[in-house]
């Protein structure tokens, strides 16, 4: 009896000495293998340098990203407790998110341009009508205009001595559809054999004129509207010919009678009125465009660049330009030596039509990234830098007086971010240029933000 009591205490006190030197439960969680973690992060910083190649771009997960979390999920589920795994999914779970591309809460001031936009459509729209209204009344009200289109005169009834300078209004003028080249001229027919045709000849400034004001509306009010399309154009007889109203070299339709019209001025309903002016140089006015700035003027956040602008915010100045549609602001920003030409100046429209395309359709706001300067050409010196330490006064002027002229260059990254919040494409530097501590000015002004 004594030998089964002392073996039963024996048992216990063995028991209660396991039980204080048992490690807790954190300490005897059984570790995830070596080779099993190394394998995961093998694939998590193949998915990690993606990441960062991609910039806070969005992409799709392909196989190595898929492998990396799987692993990692596998590791977690089995092994919860230990330290290395976990460390792992926290690094999985933020290069997931950041795959997904970077966001920002978009506000409803950065979005103001677009409401804007629509703002000044209303107001050019029903200028456009009111003095499309006021135009063709007047003309039609003459002697000298067809009270309607078609059926087109017969010209084995009519002359063209009956004809010339009469006004027609021609609702279904297409451009470029209709358009083609015959006797050495560029026409639109308008029209069909059943119903007679005109000709619109498009080779002079009479179709320059309106077409380049119909242009710049889209560049400074809509860009929206499209280049081409079905409008209405008032125009005059100005003679009759016979042509083959077809674009393709190869012609496959019989030779037509038409009546030769020279444009006036072209309209679309509630949206523009373009017409022929051969007193100004642009060769025509878009209605309400000599009150465009004044117009616009109580829409626009920034007026002007400040002499002092640093380069940060100058880029910040070119992008809202854009978005507001200032284009004196837009060329102001740029560098003066690379708009000294018309071909440079019709250069920076083209890419002016670019910028505006791309706030329409593809990012809404544009953020910066702290400028880096570095000196180009001549002697920097000054604001803290490493040679004054070893340069006086007198030994820095002197440099500077044989170094000539001082060329800074700032490079300045942006970000571009849609109207969701997520950040469009990559990252993307515009470099500033400035002359003996001058003012800064964009250099690659091409570049998209």
């Amino acid at each position: 009896m004594y030998c089964r009591w002392k073996s039963a205490a024996a048992v216990l006190f063995l028991f209660l000495l396991l039980f204080v030197l048992s490690p807790s439960g954190a300490e005897c969680a059984t570790p995830a293998p070596k080779n099993e973690v190394t394998r995961a992060e093998f694939f998590l910083k193949k998915f990690e340098d993606r990441v960062n190649r991609f910039r806070g771009q969005s992409f799709r997960l392909g196989y190595e990203d898929n492998e990396a979390l799987k692993r990692i999920r596998d590791l977690k589920e089995k092994y919860p407790e230990d330290p290395a795994v976990e460390e792992l999914f926290q690094r999985a779970r933020m290069a997931l998110m950041k795959s997904k591309g970077d966001f920002m809460e978009i506000t409803p001031e950065m979005l103001s341009f677009r409401e804007n936009e629509q703002k000044l459509k209303k107001i050019f729209g029903a200028i456009a009508d009111k003095e499309w209204k006021e135009f063709t009344e007047e003309i039609l009200s003459g002697p000298a205009a067809l009270p309607k289109a078609f059926p087109a005169p017969d010209r084995s009834e009519v002359s063209i001595e009956d004809l010339k300078g009469y006004y027609v209004i021609l609702e279904e003028f297409e451009y470029p559809a209709n358009q083609f080249i015959d006797l050495g001229r560029e026409f639109v027919s308008v029209g069909t054999g059943a119903r007679g045709y005109y000709f619109v000849e498009i080779s002079n400034r009479n179709w320059l004129g309106p077409y380049e004001a119909v242009k710049r509306y889209r560049r400074l009010v809509n860009r929206d509207f499209p280049e081409e399309g079905k409008w209405t154009l008032l125009g005059k007889i100005v003679g009759i010919e016979m042509v083959i109203p077809q674009a393709e070299k190869v012609k496959t339709v019989a030779p037509q009678w038409g009546w030769v019209v020279s444009p006036v001025a072209l309209y679309i309903p509630g949206i523009t009125f373009a017409f022929f002016d051969p007193s100004v140089e642009e060769g025509g006015y878009f209605a309400g465009e000599e009150r465009m700035e004044e117009i616009k003027d109580p829409l626009y956040t920034v007026r002007y660049v400040p002499p002092d602008v640093t380069p940060e915010r100058l880029v910040e100045i070119f992008a809202a330009s854009v978005k507001e549609k200032n284009f004196e602001l837009f060329l102001d920003c740029i560098d003066p030596n690379r708009r000294k030409t018309r071909t440079a100046l019709s250069l920076i429209r083209y890419h002016w039509d670019l910028h505006l395309e791309r706030f329409a359709g593809f990012y809404v706001h544009v953020t910066t990234d702290e400028a880096k300067i570095e000196v180009m050409k001549g002697f920097g010196g000054g604001a803290g830098s490493v040679e004054d330490f070893f340069l006086d006064e007198e030994q820095q002027e002197k440099i500077r007086e044989i170094s000539g002229e001082l060329v800074e260059q700032a490079t300045v990254v942006t970000k571009a971010w849609d109207e969701r919040g997520r950040q469009y494409g990559s990252p993307k530097p515009h470099y500033l240029i400035r002359r003996d501590k001058g003012r800064w000015y964009i250099d690659n002004y091409e570049q998209p933000f």
